[in-house]
């Protein structure tokens, strides 16, 4: 037999890169973190959550326009309600970031569903070091095996580097990475801790004003359109304020993740390019190299050469 030197040890090098690469570089965790953001991030994302969270929105801010058609109109006086009073002071900005929030959400709902269509996302490592242990395996038969071994190895190589260029296409990832890139640009601003610590301020504040409206401001006289829309607010509050917490409390359990698969696509920024919209083309370049290595190392009957 002739051995293919050169193409053993090509794919030796390319098996010990790929799969000591995904370890080093946290990839496990990365693509785990992933699929948990979301997986917890789903039900927020349906129509009716969006829907709801909408008119959790409008109800607040018709509340708020009615408590300060009360407070002209009967004058009353800063400090008889210091939770409503700073509720007042803080509700234009405290309604913008809500708004904001949503509309972001929003925003991002039809690339995040592409993204959730991505089949297998968290299982990319382990193909990837499983494409790396078949290239050792065909890297040590070539050099060590018979001839018929040799040529199973390269066989075994070939099959699984085309499962590897193929899937980027059967599993989604190829159509949903750049949906993933831009659903990380478009959450960016509002998945930090200093956002989440912000608006769980704003909602304690919202706690206060609405537990003055269902007890202290109930003697104060009120008639017309504001006493209709703070009385809405005070039915729906247990269900806006359950809407709310549950917003806010998602993205402060998904930073964490948000940031390992921000630190994913950040991964190739340093040749200009996103790291989920290069991952597709990474496993089909990878699985082409792999199958090309193997397959110009197809063991030949002759006589022995290096």
């Amino acid at each position: 037999m002739r051995r293919p030197t050169v193409a053993a040890l090509g794919l030796l090098a390319l098996g010990v890169l790929l799969t000591v690469g995904p370890i080093a570089g946290g990839l496990f965790a990365k693509a785990a973190a992933g699929t948990q953001m979301i997986d917890q991030f789903a039900p927020l994302m349906t129509a009716d959550a969006l829907a709801r969270d909408g008119a959790d929105l409008e109800t607040l801010r018709n509340g708020t326009a009615g408590v300060d058609a009360i407070y002209r109109r009967q004058d009353i006086a800063a400090g008889w309600f210091p939770g409503l009073d700073t509720y007042r002071r803080q509700s234009t900005a405290i309604l913008d970031r809500a708004s904001g929030l949503l509309d972001r959400v929003r925003a991002t709902g039809p690339d995040y569903r592409r993204v959730a269509q991505i089949g297998g996302f968290d299982r990319m490592p382990f193909l990837i070091v499983a494409g790396g242990i078949v290239s050792l395996y065909g890297g040590c038969v070539l050099l060590l095996g018979d001839f018929r071994r040799a040529r199973i190895g390269v066989v075994i190589v070939v099959l699984t580097a085309m499962a590897i260029a193929a899937y980027p296409f059967v599993s989604g990832l190829e159509g949903g990475a750049p949906a993933g890139h831009r659903m990380l640009q478009s959450l960016a601003p509002v998945m930090t801790p200093g956002e989440v610590r912000q608006l769980q301020r704003d909602f304690i504040v919202i706690v206060g004003a609405d537990g003055e409206l269902e007890t202290t401001f109930r003697g104060v006289p009120r008639s017309g359109k504001a006493a209709t829309e703070v009385a809405a607010l005070v039915d729906r509050w247990p269900t806006v304020s359950s809407d709310l917490a549950t917003l806010v409390g998602a993205v402060d359990d998904n930073i964490g993740n948000f940031k390992a698969l921000h630190d994913l696509d950040v991964l190739t920024s340093p040749i200009g390019v996103s790291g989920f919209v290069a991952f597709p083309w990474f496993l089909v370049g990878t699985g082409a190299l792999s199958a090309g290595i193997a397959l110009a190392g197809w063991p030949r009957r002759g006589k022995e050469m290096s």
